[in-house]
């Protein structure tokens, strides 16, 4: 038996669980290809050429933050589990589970390996989640898998099973382990935590490549492992092979990145902003959008601020046309929202009829003469369209409006000063596709404090029906009382959901990826031809 551990810090970080947003042929002897199906003939190539939008910041999964972090995890790294079609849970390097809201039982599989050919045991999968978990790991995504209580990990090599225990109930473990952030680190890197960041801990990854070259500001290479045979089991199964080189050159720029797959330089890529349209109705390509964030309108609530009057916060929503929202944020690339979760999250509310509707004159008895500061960022919109859309809407209710249009660097300094805002548009990104990942900002410490919550307001109430569904087995249910909390939210206006921040994957014909649950997986980068 392997035991251990782990408690929760005193108050949870402030973090980026819901992240900010700023910008996602098998020619070798003996290797497998899961459940993927190959072309006729045998693949056209064995390279694909893709991008990142900017250097990873770190190769360690449990401390990804941005973008690239994690679609670099998902080529180095397995996790337990993976999330398929409509939210489906599949093995990876679980071949089968019992979980209940305080307990998850993992049998093993017998396919898993590290890139230095050290099989995955059940001792493995457990060192390697309790790193994660450890508070001296200081991973963002601890809470959203295991909740705020103590974790219990044990493994036993005899049975083949890792067992992990949580004091607090939550509902989202099963779901939590199929994140990028919980991938399982080999022994490798555990011992030499500067390498596994660095990605020079060559023994360290689980998953089906490994960091083969990094130039950066440059480009990425990754290297098929001739011995992984570990698959995520999705069905449909993935058709095409995977690649045994996938290059992903540095470039932040979508007009460039957009050139480079016209002229069959680069074959699959996120193109973001206005050069979406540039495929469209354009043969030789696929190209499917997906969201990267949800807007939502979220305010100070802290004594002294006006936005503490749940009045006004109901009269800011009433203003908006989601319509015109989503045309000044996106150019309207984006869809219209009715939950601050987007709605491939399980149990989302997806109706217009859940939101305040608009009504300028009723919005105007409250928000006539008053004076709010409303902090936003560039990044939404050309030069900060979005939030320009919204302080003018507020402006025709008769609002004193003082908006600062800033950077994103002066923004994200700013939004932790509580004396230096009533208001902000909300982009975040809900890496884990669960619904307290989405709420996280919400309830709990503030900021200030080290928590999650931008608002102030603690919101027990919410609190106590979080505590409540996450005791809940039965999903139905426990959807019944998310949709009491989305409910409660957009009532009371603690956050006014507005629309979806959206990037596109094109793929040249031969190439594809998978987008399950509105996220890119590129694990899932195929040949097809």
């Amino acid at each position: 038996m392997n035991r251990a551990e782990t408690r929760r810090p005193a108050a949870r970080r402030w973090a980026t669980v819901t992240t900010v947003l700023t910008t996602a042929t098998l020619a070798l002897a003996g290797c497998t290809t899961g459940n993927a199906s190959a072309p006729e003939g045998g693949a056209s190539t064995d390279t694909i050429n893709t991008t990142f939008n900017a250097d990873p910041t770190t190769f360690s999964p449990a401390q990804g933050r941005n973008a690239d972090d994690y679609m670099a995890g998902r080529l180095l790294f397995d996790t337990l589990v993976r999330r398929g079609t409509d939210n489906s849970i599949v093995p990876n390097l679980a071949s089968s589970w019992e979980v209940t809201p305080t307990r998850g039982v993992f049998t093993i599989g017998e396919n898993g390996t590290c890139s230095d050919g050290t099989r995955v045991t059940p001792t493995v999968v457990a060192d390697s989640l309790k790193n994660f978990a450890s508070p001296d790991t200081n991973s963002n995504f601890r809470e959203l898998v295991f909740g705020p209580g103590r974790t219990t990990i044990t493994a036993d090599d005899q049975a083949g099973t890792v067992t992990i225990d949580v004091t607090e109930p939550w509902a989202d473990m099963l779901q939590g382990l199929s994140m990028t952030a919980t991938g399982i680190v080999c022994p490798d890197g555990l011992a030499d935590p500067e390498g596994l960041k660095a990605g020079t801990a060559e023994g360290a990854f689980s998953g089906p490549y490994a960091l083969a070259e990094k130039q950066s500001g440059v480009k990425y290479a990754f290297k098929l492992r001739e011995d992984y045979a570990s698959w995520p089991q999705y069905e449909p199964a993935i058709a095409g092979v995977p690649a045994a080189t996938i290059n992903a050159s540095v470039n932040a720029n979508s007009s460039a990145v957009a050139n480079e797959l016209l002229t069959g330089t680069r074959d699959i890529a996120i193109i973001r902003g206005k050069d979406m349209s540039r495929f469209d109705g354009q043969k030789g390509f696929t190209a499917e959008k997906f969201p990267i964030g949800s807007l939502f309108a979220l305010f100070n609530e802290r004594e002294g601020s006006p936005s503490t009057d749940a009045d006004l916060r109901r009269s800011v929503a009433r203003v908006v046309d989601r319509n015109a929202f989503v045309q000044a944020a996106t150019g309207g690339q984006g869809e219209p929202y009715y939950s601050f979760a987007h709605p491939s999250v399980p149990c989302a509310v997806t109706d217009a009829s859940a939101v305040l509707p608009q009504d300028l004159a009723a919005a105007a008895e409250t928000l006539n003469g008053e004076k709010i500061k409303f902090l936003g960022t560039q990044v939404f919109g050309p030069n900060g369209a979005a939030n320009t859309y919204v302080s003018e809407a507020m402006r025709q209710a008769g609002a004193d409006v003082d908006l600062r249009n800033v950077d994103l660097a002066t923004w994200s300094t700013d939004s932790q000063k509580p004396e230096k805002w009533d208001m902000t548009l909300m982009g975040a990104i809900n890496a884990g596709g669960t619904m307290y990942g989405a709420l996280s900002v919400l309830i709990g410490p503030s900021t200030e404090s080290g928590g999650l919550n931008w608002t102030g307001n603690e919101n027990p109430e919410l609190e106590a029906l979080v505590a409540e569904a996450m005791a809940e087995e039965d999903e139905a249910t426990r959807c019944g009382i998310y949709r009491e909390i989305q409910k409660v939210v957009v009532e009371d206006a603690h956050a006014v959901p507005l629309g979806s921040l959206v990037a596109q994957t094109t793929a040249r014909d031969g190439f594809a990826v998978s987008v399950f649950n509105g996220q890119r997986d590129e694990s899932t980068m195929r040949i097809t031809k």
